[in-house]
């Protein structure tokens, strides 16, 4: 710390600096065991002292966006001095600033800003925006780092990153940083750095690999250059680069490369020191990095989603060009999710930051829909691409009846959707506890599913967990495989026995269907008919029941909706034939 710092120690840092570092980096932080044990050191290795009213502390928590707070710096920092920011002089004694936002926790982030053209913009980092790490992140290969240690900027490092997945990298060797206990009230100790005068060309971003999604139509390519002054003739020379092997550019400046790019495509950037006279310095200094901008995968329905994640992985980009219905929406506080589902099957929007603007309501028919697919906890997802709008609105999903057997055997096929379990009991229910948020109740048809009160929201929680056999209208969830079903209101959960399904004990099997009989029981098993529409509403069997079965040999494998008639009365099934 800069006020610690005698005649002595200054001469033998200056003694220990080999090179210079291109701007102010972070050199410590620190999120102790206690108390508000937590700081930040900023360190000057550039060569020259520091106006540090050009600089800030920016801080976000649990994945926020820079920045939700900011310290304010003043001071002149001298070369080879270090400017520690803490909360409170009890836990980090002598530090040079303190201040009461000092509060990080491990999942938070902290990053230093710098105002490049009256514009402030984060130079370095440690954690990113948009993403909650949980307790921590992981650092140098060592899980949770960030929490409850201390971090040690290595003495080569000579430049901020902003890129923290690089600067945290994945073990000892590849991080930037060396992580060690810290406790309560311990010294801070200052900072030392062993630059190299070698010129270096690095790519900071984007990283290596990096898949961007369709909607990306440029690229930035960051550039990091150091002891080389890169000018159009009157510098140690320029930079030259490539494209995909293309034709040599010609770059007289360290500004990021902007390269236009287009779905589906990869793309290769060369880079390089060069001399005044075009040719490569010796020895040669140059990087690469590849990318690549996904395809926007355009899909007939939601099933036709589901089975591409199947046979090919989460990850890829899909345009939806049905309209699903919304039969469940909540608000930004639970992230935006809205449970949609058309004619063939379901998924779970999860949108946090509220990607889709236009207001939704459950009824509501969604229109030109595109997201990218990922699984979590099992439970496959689109995380939306851009903004939708609304096709039509009252849209009213009749749940289909299906039974916990059916849910358990075949939870792919239904997760997400809205269904009816008939005759189904709370089998812990005794008429006095009530229903508590994120707890699991056994529920009973003749086998049991769990009844997960994932909606914290719903006007349920808190009321008596309903006696007796009842129709319950619940969605289709799954936790790692374990199938699981949750309602949306009380009037989901106290459903009458007469809703959605006039024919007593209907029973359609076997559903997945693989050979060319359908089978059809009830409890009256009277004279019944059956309709079977594909999923654009064409009907294409019209039939008798005969001998409680129907033939369907004529029908493709895929997803159909069988409407079955009794004695007036109608039911409808989701047929999966394979």
């Amino acid at each position: 710390m800069k006020k610690l710092y005698f005649l002595s120690l200054t001469l033998l840092m200056s003694f220990l600096s080999f090179g210079q570092a291109t701007d102010l980096i972070i050199s410590e932080y620190a999120e102790g065991t206690s108390g508000n044990s937590k700081y930040i050191e900023i360190f000057n290795g550039t060569g020259a002292d520091v106006d540090l009213a050009g600089y800030r502390i920016w801080m976000i928590s649990n994945g926020g966006t820079w920045p939700e707070s900011s310290i304010n710096l003043t001071g002149i920092l001298a070369n080879n001095d270090t400017y520690v920011i803490a909360n409170n002089a009890t836990d980090v004694p002598g530090a040079d600033l303190y201040n009461g936002t000092v509060t990080w926790n491990g999942d938070d982030a902290v990053g230093l800003a710098k105002d490049i053209s009256t514009v402030w913009t984060l130079i370095d980092a440690v954690g990113t925006d948009g993403t909650d790490p949980g307790t921590g992140w992981n650092v140098a290969g060592i899980t949770n780092a960030t929490a409850n240690n201390k971090l040690i900027r290595k003495a080569t490092v000579c430049s901020p990153n902003t890129n923290w997945t690089a600067s945290a990298g994945t073990d000892a060797a590849s991080s930037e940083w060396e992580v060690s206990a810290y406790a309560t009230g311990a010294a801070v100790n200052g900072h030392t750095n062993s630059c190299s005068t070698d010129p270096t060309l690095n790519i900071t971003s984007p990283i290596n690999a990096t898949i961007f999604n369709p909607n990306t139509t440029n690229v930035n390519v960051v550039l990091s250059v150091n002891n080389f002054n890169v000018a159009n003739g009157t510098g140690d020379g320029h930079i030259h680069y490539t494209v995909n092997g293309g034709g040599v550019v010609m770059k007289y400046d360290t500004d990021p490369i902007a390269i236009p790019v287009v779905a589906g495509n990869s793309y290769s950037v060369f880079v390089e020191l060069v001399d005044n006279s075009h040719q490569p310095i010796i020895p040669a200094v140059n990087a690469t990095v590849t990318f690549e901008v996904a395809s926007l995968n355009v899909v007939t329905d939601l099933a036709a989603l589901r089975a591409d994640v199947i046979a090919n992985g989460a990850g890829k980009y899909y345009q939806v060009s049905s309209n699903p219905v919304i039969t469940y929406a909540r608000s930004s506080t639970y992230r935006n999710q809205k449970y949609i589902q058309d004619a063939t099957a379901g998924i779970l929007i999860d949108d946090v930051p509220g990607t889709i603007s236009t207001p939704m309501v459950a009824g509501d028919a969604i229109s030109g829909l595109k997201g990218q697919a990922s699984l979590f906890s099992g439970v496959l997802q689109l995380l939306p691409l851009e903004n939708a709008t609304v096709a039509s609105s009252g849209n009213v999903v009749t749940p289909q009846v299906v039974t916990a057997a059916d849910i358990v055997a075949n939870v792919e096929t239904y997760e997400s959707e809205l269904v009816q379990i008939n005759n189904a009991t709370f089998t812990t229910a005794d008429g006095t506890i009530t229903f508590a948020a994120s707890t699991n109740y056994n529920l009973n048809d003749g086998s049991d599913i769990a009844f997960r009160s994932l909606f914290a929201e719903a006007d349920y929680i808190g009321q008596v967990v309903p006696q007796g056999a009842a129709n319950r209208v619940v969605l289709v969830a799954e936790f790692n495989g374990t199938p699981q079903v949750v309602s949306r209101s009380l009037a989901d959960v106290t459903l009458s026995s007469s809703s959605f399904d006039a024919i007593e004990g209907l029973t359609m099997y076997p559903n997945p269907l693989k050979g060319n009989t359908l089978y059809l029981t009830s409890t009256a098993n009277a004279s019944m008919s059956v309709q079977i529409f594909d999923v654009l509403g064409k009907e294409v069997v019209k039939s008798n029941v005969m001998n409680n079965s129907v033939n369907i040999s004529g029908l493709n494998a895929g997803i159909y909706i069988v409407k079955v008639t009794e004695e007036g009365k109608t039911a409808t099934r989701k047929l999966v034939i394979q």
